[in-house]
């Protein structure tokens, strides 16, 4: 497969175009998904909590389990296929649950089963599409193409949850997953029409064939041994951890702890997704104005002072809901600002036949310490109290800050081209 970069916006690549509205359509079932499929649980089949917690513990428990070995065969298969069969399984798995509830057979099982195979579904997609991307768009043009597909990710965050309670209120939850299993096809479908790719050239060693373990040793040496990787991965760890934490109990502490309203935590939370989307729109700009470095320190110091300000909120009172809704949108904001920069510069100077097990590597840990972050902020907020809980894991979000502060990262100013050695970052001074 060979990108086309034509001038202009990267939508003048008509490949990319429909690979990004295919996913817009993706992202927007997936968010409607994410409020239907915990009600169905919860409201048409009576889930305890137990079993509500294990269903969300199903949906990242995957890249724990399989992440890295799907990179390896990432790196030896065509992408593309995967990505249509990804799609293909998880649009069957889910219309399942519509057709099970109207013949009045949908079981809670049934649900954890969907939730654990549509979970290793994405894990396919995630790692194929980060690492066919490149080949489709050209390395040079990828911070706008992750951007874009960031800001459609973080508009369907805002659109999705009042789509869904929209439909919701029309039909029941079980059949609005319909709509979700419905857009997984259409993305399938329109995968289609995409550029075939091959699989990645390889240098098989003297034995042959490389093992599964030698490929995974490939990985990690070349996470390692890159500067930005490096130390780039190490702060994606805490900040998983300690965002995943306060996340646990950010309901939680809004309603039970601050006293605000349900309605205006919806609000709240949509203005928080808008702080997500114009992150994902900033990104490119701030990176081309600020410099890498600085970009990233100062993108994973905002979560750290969004939640600093949450922790003060307290009263169901006009006030304090503006209050929350600004110190989400600021902790909200920086996220996808450090995913999009991050993400492409690992894609640049990641070669060919390593994309899938590099980009593995950082997703398996970082979609996996996000279980463990869960665990943790729920332990905290049983030991020590909501609040309390939300001021720790708002002091622990600054330690990815400062792992950057004190790395070789903080003097980078561009993004390196994939022509450049993959060894050192591209300092300045």
């Amino acid at each position: 497969m060979e990108a086309t970069r034509p001038p202009g916006s990267v939508f003048r690549n008509r490949a990319f175009a429909l690979f990004w509205a295919s996913q817009s359509v993706s992202f927007l079932g997936t968010q409607i998904t994410y409020v239907a499929l915990p009600l169905t649980a919860v409201v048409v089949l009576h889930a305890t909590p137990m079993e509500a917690g294990l269903l969300g513990a199903l949906e990242s428990l995957p890249f724990l389990l399989f992440g890295l070995f799907v990179g390896v065969l990432v790196d030896r298969r065509a992408r593309r296929p995967i990505l249509i069969a990804a799609n293909l399984v998880r649009f069957a798995a889910l219309a399942w649950i519509p057709v099970a509830y109207a013949l009045d057979m949908l079981t809670i099982p049934q649900l954890l089963v969907v939730t654990f195979l549509v979970g290793t579904m994405t894990v396919f997609f995630e790692i194929s599409y980060m690492s066919y991307l490149p080949g489709l768009v050209g390395r040079d043009r990828l911070m706008e193409a992750n951007g874009k597909l960031q800001a459609s990710a973080s508009t369907a965050e805002v659109a999705g949850p009042g789509i869904a309670g929209a439909l919701i209120g029309v039909l029941s939850a079980p059949a609005v997953i319909a709509v979700d299993a419905v857009s997984y096809l259409v993305s399938a479908l329109a995968l289609t029409r995409m550029p075939a790719d091959a699989a990645p050239r390889t240098e098989p060693d003297a034995e042959g064939k490389k093992s599964v373990w030698a490929s995974l040793r490939e990985g990690f040496s070349l996470v390692g041994r890159n500067p930005m990787l490096r130390w780039c991965t190490v702060a994606v760890f805490f900040l998983s951890l300690f965002f995943s934490s306060v996340m646990a109990v950010y309901f939680l502490y809004l309603i039970r702890e601050a006293g605000l309203s349900s309605a205006a935590v919806g609000l709240i939370v949509a203005v928080g997704s808008v702080g997500g989307l114009l992150g994902a729109l900033l990104s490119e700009r701030l990176t081309a104005r600020l410099g890498v470095g600085p970009t990233l320190i100062a993108a994973v110091a905002l979560p750290g002072l969004g939640f600093l300000l949450l922790s003060t909120v307290d009263g169901n009172s006009l006030g304090a809901a503006v209050l929350a809704g600004v110190a989400t949108f600021i902790g909200f904001f920086g996220i996808p600002v450090w995913d999009v920069t991050v993400i492409s510069f690992r894609q640049a100077i990641t070669p060919e036949h390593l994309q899938g097990r590099v980009n593995a590597t950082v997703r398996s840990l970082s979609w996996g310490t996000l279980a463990l972050g869960s665990l943790m902020g729920g332990a905290l907020a049983t030991t020590l109290g909501l609040r309390e809980t939300v001021v720790l894991s708002a002091i622990g979000l600054f330690v990815p800050s400062l792992i950057v502060l004190i790395s070789p990262v903080r003097r980078m100013r561009e993004l390196e081209h994939p022509e450049e050695s993959p060894a050192e970052p591209n300092p300045v001074g």
